[in-house]
This record gives C-alpha cells, sequence and structure tokens, in this order.
C-alpha cells in the first residue's frame, strides 16, 4: 500500500527567494519560467504544493500530531512555545509566529504559481489531469487560507504569483469574513473538479476532503448554516461511514488499508522520500531506550472522559477514585497508556514508590519509567497510546504512521453541532451523534430526544474532546467557543506521584462538561508530585490572535498590528 500513498518530492520544491512570505517566482533554477512545460513537470509542482500541509513544527510542538499541547488536553515537557503560550508570556518578536505566517505563504505562493502554470499549459495536458491538478491546488490555497486566517485574523490574500518585491511590500490585510468567501469559493471549485475523480492515493486531496473541509471552516468561523449543509453534503455523498473498532482506527494496518472508510485527508510519510517523522520518539515510555516522554495526556483530558453510564465522574456512582480508571468511557484505554498497563513487555507506573516493576513473565525488574529512576518519565503519569506502534520500538526516529488530518468523525460532530447551534435538534442531528457514540467498542448510550440545546452544546462539546482527542482541533475549538479564557485560566494537572486519587480533592465541572480545579487544595506549589504542571494564563484582551511578526511589520508597517499586542 506504501507505493499508493502521496509522498511530497523535494527535487522540486523551488524554495529559495527574497521575499519569503509571498514566495516570488521565478525563482532560482530550474525557472518557473521555463519548467513548467508538461505533464511530469507539472505534476512535480502540484505535489510541491502540498509540502506545507503540517508545517511548521517547532521542537516537539507540530500541527500534525502535538497542536492539541497549545490546549489543557496534552502537556509537552520542557517549556518552549506552547507552555509560554499558555502562560502568555510571549511577544511579536517570538520567531514561531512569523515560521507559521511565512510557511502558509509559501504553500499559497506555490499554489497561485500551479494555477497559472496549470493554465498556460493545459493544451499539453489530458483534459482529467487538468481538472485533477487544478482540483487539488484550489483545496490546498484554501487549506493556507484557511489556517491563515484561524491565527491571525485578517490577513494578506493574494490570488496570482508576487513578481516583485515593491508588490510584496505593498500589500495590505483583508477582512477575515471576506477570505472566508475566497477560502469557500475555492473549496467549492476544488469539489466541482475533483468529482468523479478516479484517483484515490491515500494522501491526495479528494472533493469529499474539500467539501469536509469547507464544514470544518465553516465551523471554525460559527457559520453555522454553511458548516450544516457542508457536512450534511459529505454525509450524503455515502462515501464515508464510521469504523467499527476506535481501537484499530489509528494503526497502521488500518490506515493503509482501503478498506478505511472513515479517513477523509490524511498525511503519508516513507522513510525513503525523506519525510518520516519523530512521533515515537516523543511519545514513547522511558523503558522504550531511547524514549523521550515528552508529549503525554494531561490529568484534565482524563477526568473528561465520562463513565459508561453517561455521567462524569462527578456524578456516576459508577466511579471509584480506588480504580479511577474502571467503568470508564472505553476511548479512554484506547487513547492513553495507563497505570498498571503491560507496556513495552513491564507493567507500567510512574509512582515514585514504585522503584520495580513486573516484566511479562512476571519477573521484578527494574522500574525505568518511575519518578525515583528518572525525573523525566511522564509529568502527567500517563502514555499517549492512539497512533503508537511498537514497531518503531527499535527505530524512533523514522516513523512512516500515516496521520489521520480529517475523518468521517469530526464531520458527523460538526454536522451535529451546526445542527445545534441553528436549534434544528432533529433526529439526524441526534443520529450524527450516536453514530460516533455506538462504534461497536465505544457503545456509549445514544442520546436521546427531548434534550434543551444547552443539554446538546455540552454533549456534542464533550464528544468532540474525546473523540477527537489529539487529532489537533482542541485548540481551535476553544478559541471559536470564546472558551480559552476559562478554560486556559485553569492549572494543568497531572497525576500524582504516588497516585493517590482517594486523598486528593473531587474533581468538579463546569457547565460545558470541563472540569475544575482548586488550586489550593493541591499546595505547596510548585507542586512537588507534579500534580500541579503549569499555571495557565490566557489573555482574552489579545491572545485569541497570533502576532504579526516584527520582522514583516519591519518590512511592510501597512500591515498593521492585532490587538493587544
Amino acid at each position: 500500500m506504501k507505493k499508493n500513498l502521496l509522498y511530497i518530492s523535494l527535487v522540486l520544491l523551488l524554495v529559495t527567494g527574497c521575499d519569503k512570505a509571498l514566495e516570488r517566482y521565478p525563482l532560482d533554477v530550474p525557472s518557473a519560467e521555463t519548467f513548467y512545460t508538461n505533464e511530469t513537470e507539472v505534476q512535480g509542482g502540484v505535489n510541491a504544493c502540498y509540502s506545507f500541509v503540517v508545517e511548521p513544527n517547532n521542537g516537539y510542538l507540530t500541527p500534525e500530531y502535538s497542536w492539541d499541547a497549545l490546549s489543557d488536553v496534552v502537556f509537552i515537557r520542557g517549556g518552549g512555545f506552547a507552555q509560554n503560550y499558555l502562560m502568555s508570556t510571549l511577544d511579536f518578536k517570538e520567531g514561531y509566529f512569523r515560521s507559521l505566517w511565512l510557511s502558509m505563504y509559501q504553500g499559497v505562493g506555490r499554489c497561485n504559481l500551479m494555477l497559472e502554470k496549470i493554465e498556460a499549459n493545459k493544451s499539453k495536458i489530458a483534459a482529467d489531469k487538468v481538472k485533477q491538478f487544478q482540483g487539488e491546488v484550489y483545496f490546498l490555497r484554501a487549506y493556507y487560507y484557511l489556517r491563515l486566517t484561524n491565527m491571525f485574523g485578517d490577513v494578506v490574500y493574494v490570488d496570482k504569483p508576487v513578481t516583485s518585491p515593491a508588490d510584496g511590500k505593498a500589500v495590505k490585510r483583508m477582512a477575515k469574513a471576506d477570505v472566508l468567501k475566497k477560502i469557500y469559493a475555492d473549496f467549492d471549485q476544488s469539489v466541482t473538479l475533483l468529482t468523479g475523480s478516479t484517483v484515490k492515493t491515500l494522501g491526495r486531496v479528494t472533493a469529499g476532503a474539500a467539501m469536509a473541509y469547507k464544514a470544518r471552516a465553516a465551523l471554525q468561523n460559527n457559520d453555522w448554516a454553511t458548516a450544516a449543509a457542508a457536512a450534511k453534503s459529505t454525509i450524503d455523498s455515502k462515501q464515508y461511514s464510521i469504523m467499527p473498532s476506535y481501537a484499530a482506527l489509528f494503526t497502521e494496518a488500518v490506515l493503509n488499508s482501503t478498506l478505511n472508510t472513515e479517513q477523509i485527508f490524511t498525511q503519508g510519510h516513507l522513510v525513503t522520500a525523506n519525510n518520516a517523522t519523530l512521533f515515537p520518539l516523543f511519545i514513547s515510555a522511558r523503558s522504550i531506550a531511547g524514549g523521550y516522554t515528552v508529549i503525554v495526556p494531561t490529568q484534565n483530558m482524563l477526568d473528561s472522559y465520562l463513565c459508561t453510564d453517561g455521567k462524569n465522574i462527578s456524578e456516576s456512582p459508577l466511579y471509584d477514585k480506588t480504580k479511577p480508571y474502571d467503568k470508564r468511557d472505553p476511548r479512554l484505554r484506547y487513547s492513553f497508556v495507563l497505570p498498571g498497563d503491560m507496556w513495552n513487555g513491564f507493567i507500567y507506573d510512574t509512582r515514585k514508590d514504585k522503584p520495580n516493576t513486573l516484566n511479562a513473565a512476571g519477573v521484578s525488574v527494574k522500574n525505568l519509567d518511575s519518578y525515583n529512576s528518572t525525573a523525566f518519565t511522564s509529568f502527567t503519569g500517563y502514555l499517549v497510546r492512539k497512533y503508537h506502534d511498537f514497531k518503531y520500538a527499535t527505530n524512533l526516529r523514522q516513523c512512516e504512521t500515516p496521520f489521520m488530518l480529517c475523518r468521517y468523525a469530526e464531520v458527523l460532530l460538526t454536522y451535529a453541532e451546526a445542527k445545534i447551534e441553528l436549534n434544528q435538534i432533529d433526529a439526524d442531528c441526534l443520529s450524527a451523534i450516536n453514530q460516533v457514540r455506538g462504534r461497536a467498542d465505544v457503545n456509549m448510550p445514544a442520546v436521546v430526544a427531548g434534550l434543551s440545546q444547552a443539554e446538546m452544546r455540552k454533549i456534542v462539546r464533550t464528544e468532540r474532546k474525546v473523540e477527537l482527542w489529539n487529532e489537533n482541533l482542541r485548540y481551535q475549538d476553544l478559541l471559536r467557543w470564546k472558551r480559552a479564557e476559562v478554560v486556559l485560566t485553569r492549572p494543568i494537572m497531572g497525576r500524582p506521584v504516588l497516585g493517590e486519587f482517594n486523598v486528593y480533592p473531587a474533581v468538579t465541572f463546569d457547565e460545558y462538561g470541563d472540569p475544575i480545579y482548586n488550586v489550593a487544595s493541591y499546595i505547596p506549589h510548585p507542586s512537588t508530585d507534579y500534580r500541579v504542571l503549569i499555571l495557565t494564563n490566557f489573555n482574552k484582551n489579545r491572545d485569541y490572535l497570533w502576532p504579526i511578526s516584527e520582522t514583516e511589520l519591519s518590512l511592510n508597517p501597512g500591515l498593521g498590528q492585532n490587538p493587544g499586542w
């Protein structure tokens, strides 16, 4: 199956040029003026348009598998951008703000160039290929602009190559609402062009992906009617369906299978294409030689998993503080490695008073994951199970696991949320949620008719948090709900070193199902048992948008700055 994946060629990237923010063309050899003259060359240029889909990275933070660390559900050890952002200590000189801006505009620049070149050379290319190439590029341009508007609000909009420094420095930002209309138009154009395409290569854009992303774009901008319509169109296409096993969904065998009916847009990886990831290195236990254990689930997220009766742990009679992982939503165990689990041939536990553990043969051995053995074990006491594959245990730096960037469960929850916000809580709305909750190996209680809009809003938001955990959507959800100023002013929590939950204060929940912690109950701070990891400090007067970087403002003061920066 690997040979069918899309792996972006680095040969045709053409990444040089003095005005990177708008990716000027023509660039160095080979020249864009003379190179894109046949189908093979144009195909290479289209491939290059995909290059920034999961960019840019910042240390352990990546939009592909750890973007949720900008929220309350994933924690990255070692400070860095994510923690500094959560504590609101960054200013507009921070380099990562500019890195994202540059990467997205490099993607836009390549898309604009290729749309021009495809049009200029369409007489030399088969008609079906012209439609395929154009459809993919329109999607990718919309994708890059969506990320730009999500982060920066009003942005510069260009739809053709920028050919001179003067042009690049004279641009102004366009209102986000107007850019969103152009994003919708590009996704619609992609749907039109790709409908009927027989290209099904994993990683390639499809008409279904374009419509699903239009639904996402609308949802992320609280455009409920458009979100509902686009999601319904995706549902009605009958191209996708919920896979029966959540546990198996994130395994390489299923991800690479043509029988996977759930994935909509996926990023492939291959060592020989030089785009393998370090995902196993960052999430692996310390008992795995070389494992860093730096990207870990939070206690905040663990406490958010409901009990199997559909109630939270403060309400359910099923919850036992001495057995906190039992009788919980099955997706908890499919997503987390929990204390007591057999993992890498050892009983996993980080407790400081457990210097030894049992191996698979029942023999007592040194516990390499204990705080007693290392200060750099999981700071929360948990590990990421989702997407983990032990095949990489001996080569943590060459992971070829594909990552789903969009899947059908998200579309169903988008449809349900949009319908709830429109106060159209009908059978279709309930069915969308229940398809996700009713997956064969999840089977959480069905949502029934008759609930209020507020009750349904809480349900769908909790469902997004649980079903889509660590799929890089939580941060944007908190922003669009205007919940970041609430949730991200609460502490990020971890399991106590000794794990004695029965002596810790009970967790309470707010009206949207997010846990509340009384920091005073966990003194002293900084916590001597890692219970309180950081105290977040989201600034509602500025942090809903990222700043225009110092460098960009120096080059073009006319861009203006976002409020509060």
